[in-house]
């Protein structure tokens, strides 16, 4: 069943996190750098893995947040 449970809070976080950023504009950046919210969720994983965190639900969620920040156009570090 953690399967279900990861698989679900992907969906979740996605949708979530797609309607977050269609509807409001927070970024954490500044002149030079932008993190993006896929590049935030990856430094989270990588925190959860040191720490040998195994929750489905925490995994799924961060993976559902990277995955939708991949998929647009600008997700550069540097800004332009």
């Amino acid at each position: 069943m953690e399967f279900a449970y990861y698989s679900l809070a992907i969906i979740a976080a996605f949708v979530f996190t797609r309607w977050v950023t269609e509807n409001f504009k927070f970024h954490v950046r500044s002149n030079s750098v932008w993190l993006h919210h896929w590049i935030i969720a990856t430094i989270v994983m990588i925190i959860l893995l040191a720490m040998k965190i195994e929750s489905e639900i925490a995994w799924g969620v961060l993976t559902g947040v990277a995955l939708e920040g991949l998929g647009r156009k600008n997700w550069s570090i540097l800004r332009k």
